[in-house]
């Protein structure tokens, strides 16, 4: 996987696209983007936590994430030119996660009633500390993924640890709601 370029649109002023080269997928253009430091989403998501709580952001994030997702998705940003295994799919998604800053998927468990995700260095969690778990954009982003790379459906991911809580990395867990057993 390469970025070829981030330069401004062509066509907007001040406007931002990139272009990311992904195996098995071709080239795909982001257009409309922005970019900030992990460490200013940190603290953006430390002064909106003090506003609306971390019960009150949590679904506004996993709610914007997964909406973003699937927008994504429909426009085939996980579609592939070739038909891929499984396992190589979810090896491209590991490798786009990891491309676009969001951490480092370390497994992608699928059991037959739950999935089960770890990831170490959340872009969410970099740089923040906290008592409990703080990666809700994330976790949704996961499920979205585990969906559209699998063909399960799943129910919400739930972070059950998280490395701005101390833990070594962060893990999501999901119920299986329809699909069975994927290796």
């Amino acid at each position: 996987m390469s970025l070829r370029a981030i330069e401004e649109d062509p066509h907007r002023r001040g406007v931002l696209r990139a272009e990311v080269d992904i195996p098995h997928f071709g080239r795909v253009v982001l257009k409309d983007m922005f970019l900030m430091s992990t460490r200013w989403w940190a603290d953006f998501m430390a002064g909106l936590t003090v506003f609306v709580g971390e019960k009150g952001l949590r679904p506004v994030l996993y709610y914007s994430a997964y909406r973003m997702m699937k927008v994504h998705d429909s426009k085939g940003i996980v579609s592939t030119k070739e038909k891929l295994s499984l396992s190589e799919m979810l090896d491209v998604a590991r490798r786009v996660y990891r491309s676009l800053g969001f951490g480092d998927i370390l497994s992608i468990t699928l059991g037959e009633e739950k999935v089960v995700v770890r990831v170490k260095d959340s872009f969410e969690a970099r740089g923040r500390r906290s008592d409990s778990p703080v990666c809700h954009f994330t976790a949704c982003l996961l499920a979205a993924l585990v969906e559209d790379t699998t063909g399960i459906r799943i129910g919400p991911m739930i972070e059950r640890e998280c490395q701005a809580a101390g833990a070594d990395a962060c893990t999501f867990e999901a119920e299986v709601l329809e699909g069975g057993t994927r290796s």
